[in-house]
């Protein structure tokens, strides 16, 4: 689920620069109307290519041709039919191998570089986070959670004792409604608190609840406060006819507003914080240094960002364009592609990454910003951080 894309990519970010190519192929694995997928032969016609320009050097042509077999034989064996997007990392000459299998649909992709490009997976992190779905009513409660468009039935409750729906009228009637709402109370205790386990086990980041309105005051009245910060909706599902589809369905159009929330919001605290002395910054020279620094916090990055840069294997400088020289310690600088070499080093400074689909106002700084941890100050004092900002 998340938490493994989540593990992997944090993997890949950590591999040491290769000599020999790190083959990184995303591949849309979806059928046309014949049944075929055409990314077959989009992905062999871009390793053709590949061939060609390693094929004056032995090992890494050795190393290339070892992953387009391992690649070929994935492809055309292994890889899960029902999957709609695959993810191989490949590198025979370092001994990497790793091939994901997604529900989400990318576009296709091949490239070979010095290190694996994980922008794809970060933007999949981004767009698709783990949602958590309870279902409840009085008697029983289904906690889904939702992480990559696959669902897992991660939790369950059952009412200690069935609830008698007879009309007995008078004092007895009283006392049937009084222990049929200590009942659903004491239900919705246990509820709660399955729902917080579920939470902190698979990391939950937003919550959906669906229950009835009879019962709603009362579930919501038990969820704990941490539950209470992740609601984002509440949905009405015929609990016994609602199936995972369905539930999916319905989250879908969800999802990409809460998304579209959390760009907005990121893109109005970078705007309110971007000036001298405040705790953002934008533009690929000034996002580079912070980044270098370990500043970052958030990195915002636009979809569409694409720009050739340099990183010094020493310090670690991040430059844009094709600088020769490391400024600061004269180290031959290394050719990447910085939204591949940004996206990077927000993971292995623990940062976010925030993609944005469009804004106007990130355009006007090259497609590229961050908000920051804390701020370098030449008081004396020390720093600002993002609490005091």
């Amino acid at each position: 689920m998340a938490t493994d894309l989540q593990t992997t990519l944090q993997q890949l970010t950590t591999l040491s620069s290769s000599e020999f190519p790190f083959l990184s192929i995303y591949v849309d694995w979806t059928t046309d109307s014949s049944g075929k997928r055409p990314a077959l032969r989009v992905v062999e016609e871009a390793l053709d290519a590949l061939a060609a320009s390693v094929a004056g050097e032995p090992d890494k042509r050795e190393s290339f041709a070892m992953d387009r077999e391992r690649i070929a034989t994935y492809l055309n064996q292994a890889a899960p039919r029902e999957a709609r997007g695959l993810a191989i990392f490949a590198c025979a000459g370092e001994n990497i191998w790793q091939a994901l299998a997604l529900q989400i649909a990318v576009e296709t992709q091949t490239y070979a570089d010095r290190y694996p490009h994980v922008f794809e997976l970060a933007r999949i992190c981004d767009d698709y986070e783990t949602y958590a779905v309870l279902l409840a009513d009085g008697q029983h409660s289904n906690i889904f959670v939702f992480a990559l468009r696959e669902a897992e039935l991660a939790g369950e409750t059952e009412a200690n004792e069935q609830i008698s729906r007879h009309d007995q009228g008078g004092q007895a009637q009283m006392l049937l409604q009084r222990r049929t709402a200590n009942v659903i109370r004491a239900h919705h205790k246990d509820t709660a608190a399955e729902l917080d386990r579920v939470i902190d086990e698979y990391n939950i980041q937003h919550l959906i609840v669906s229950t009835n309105d009879s019962v709603k005051g009362s579930l919501m009245g038990e969820l704990s406060q941490k539950a209470k910060d992740l609601l984002v909706d509440t949905v009405n599902f015929d609990k016994g006819a609602v199936n995972e589809a369905q539930i999916l369905a319905a989250l879908d159009p969800i999802m990409h507003e809460v998304e579209r929330r959390q760009e907005a919001a990121a893109i109005a605290r970078l705007e309110e914080q971007n000036y001298a002395g405040g705790l953002a910054v934008a533009g690929v020279n000034a996002t580079a240094q912070a980044l270098v620094k370990g500043q970052v916090h958030t990195l915002i990055i636009s979809q569409g960002f694409q720009m050739a840069g340099g990183e010094c294997p020493n310090c670690g400088l991040l430059r844009a364009g094709k600088r020769q020289k490391c400024p600061l310690d004269g180290s031959d600088m290394q050719p990447v592609e910085l939204r591949e070499a940004f996206t990077a080093r927000a993971i292995q400074t623990s940062a976010d990454v925030q993609v944005i689909e469009q804004s106007d106002y990130l355009d006007q700084y090259e497609g590229v910003g961050a908000l920051l941890r804390y701020l370098e100050t030449e008081q004396a004092g020390g720093w600002k951080t993002a609490s005091e900002g």
